[in-house]
């Protein structure tokens, strides 16, 4: 009897990318790219309807970050294998990648084999995550600064909206909590990182990658 193929679906907003991805994994007589979305929610969608075997996904994606997209999916089909494909590597990616429960994670500048091999072994059961995806979950966030050991996730929260430029309100706002208690959260970050003013705080968040809002949290 032929073995199964693997149901695959592409979540990715550079089509040029995902078509090509599609191309090589057409290639394979043992995968079946069943569908593809350029969007976060148009993936959720996609894949409660076609119920895939393994869904390769970004984390930057319109509508609904793909790590946030991981974890909504995995409630609903837990037997979903899940592998991340992006072009961000830095430690709070890593960091939410570790706690999204996804089972891989490549970076899109490796070669297509890679992405075959990772594939492959996610879909018998196993996990893939890069060699620079390990480095820097060993390397970086093992440090006793790290930011995930130093900051409540509030405060990382309220750190975000800081360095991109959001006022006091606004993330008072987002955040569902008062100003007042916004500029709280400011003052305790900086006593725990020891930084003195914005530009130091600005610097800090781009060295851990808390430089931008995924978009599903930004109404959050």
């Amino acid at each position: 009897m032929a073995q199964a193929t693997i149901r695959i679906v592409i979540v990715d907003d550079h089509k040029l990318l995902a078509d090509s991805m599609g191309a090589w994994l057409g290639r394979h007589l043992e995968f079946e790219l069943v569908g593809r979305a350029e969007d976060g929610e148009a993936g959720w969608r996609m894949c409660r309807e076609l119920k895939p075997d393994l869904v390769v996904m970004d984390v930057d994606l319109p509508k609904l970050d793909g790590l946030d997209l991981s974890q909504r999916l995995l409630i609903e089909m837990p037997n979903l294998r899940l592998l991340i494909m992006t072009g961000r590597l830095d430690p709070n990616t890593v960091w939410r990648t570790i706690q999204s429960g996804v089972h891989g994670f490549v970076e899109k500048t490796l070669p297509p084999e890679t992405l075959i091999d990772a594939i492959r072994v996610i879909a018998n059961g196993g996990l893939y995550f890069s060699p620079a995806f390990q480095k820097i979950k060993h390397e970086w966030l093992s440090q006793p600064e790290s930011f995930q050991k130093i900051l409540s996730d509030r405060e990382q929260a309220v750190l975000r909206r800081v360095v991109t430029g959001h006022d006091d309100d606004g993330i008072a706002r987002e955040l569902g909590i008062s100003a007042a208690t916004v500029s709280v959260h400011r003052k305790h970050i900086r006593q725990k990182l020891n930084l003195h003013n914005d530009r130091e705080l600005v610097a800090y968040a781009r060295t851990w990658g808390l430089d931008r809002v995924p978009e599903s949290r930004a109404a959050i």
